[in-house]
């Protein structure tokens, strides 16, 4: 079954030819005109398009926890910190590729499915990265059972593989496991766009870094860390 995706717009290009990019990215694009189900509880992705300023300000009384994206073709800087507020992952064009496109949806509905079964908790965690030769000492930021996020002003590349090691307090362990880079949130560039404090993957960032899944750490371990969030939740 696709994943569906909701849209919220009038224009002939949005209709249409946006609406067939998406399709053809994978995803069962829908025109939705009922707009109370933009505040339910629907597990899709939304994109409202944005024509004027006035409606990216009525998209900040959303009521959602579903994550969204904005089609337009206006400057919308200084709605962002509030968008940002109630779900925004990004902003898209009419000159957005589709590659762009389906890489950006498909970010944004792992992570809205992944840690909405995975809670992430804020923490401050000394961690010790090995990449290659390299060396990282930092700490994280949040945690979940699945992995964490690392500040750096300097992240790793998707998809590299590194190894990690840390502590949690009041636990008696040393965790070690292999880790891979999932997304980087580098300084100047991303820091501007995302972030939801009550979306469910919650992506918190107020600074570059890096997020990382463990990719070998054991279910009793797993068992640790989840016993060590419900402490903090």
């Amino acid at each position: 079954m696709r994943n569906k995706v909701l849209l919220f717009g009038s224009s002939r290009v949005f209709k249409g030819q946006f609406r067939k990019t998406v399709e053809d990215c994978g995803f069962d694009a829908s025109s939705e005109k009922d707009k109370k189900a933009a505040c339910g509880d629907l597990e899709d992705l939304f994109i409202f398009e944005v024509k004027k300023k006035g409606e990216a300000r009525a998209l900040k009384e959303r009521r959602s926890s579903n994550p969204f994206f904005v089609f337009t073709a206006i400057d919308l800087q200084d709605e962002l910190p509030a968008l940002k507020e109630t779900g925004l992952m990004g902003v898209i064009t009419k000159d957005t590729s589709p590659e762009d496109i389906a890489f950006h949806l498909n970010k944004a509905l792992f992570y809205n499915k992944m840690l909405k079964r995975n809670p992430r908790v804020p923490v401050n965690i000394p961690v010790e990265l090995r990449f290659q030769s390299k060396t990282i000492r930092s700490n994280a930021s949040l945690l979940s059972r699945e992995g964490m996020f690392i500040i750096t002003l300097n992240p790793l590349p998707v998809n590299a593989a590194c190894e990690l090691c840390f502590s949690l307090p009041d636990i008696e362990k040393r965790f070690s496991t292999k880790v891979k880079v999932l997304y980087n949130i580098a300084i100047n560039k991303d820091l501007n766009i995302i972030a939801n404090p009550r979306d469910p993957f919650k992506r918190l960032v107020a600074h570059p870094g890096m997020a990382v899944f463990f990719s070998d750490l054991s279910d009793g371990d797993k068992e640790l860390i989840d016993g060590y969030i419900r402490t903090l939740e």
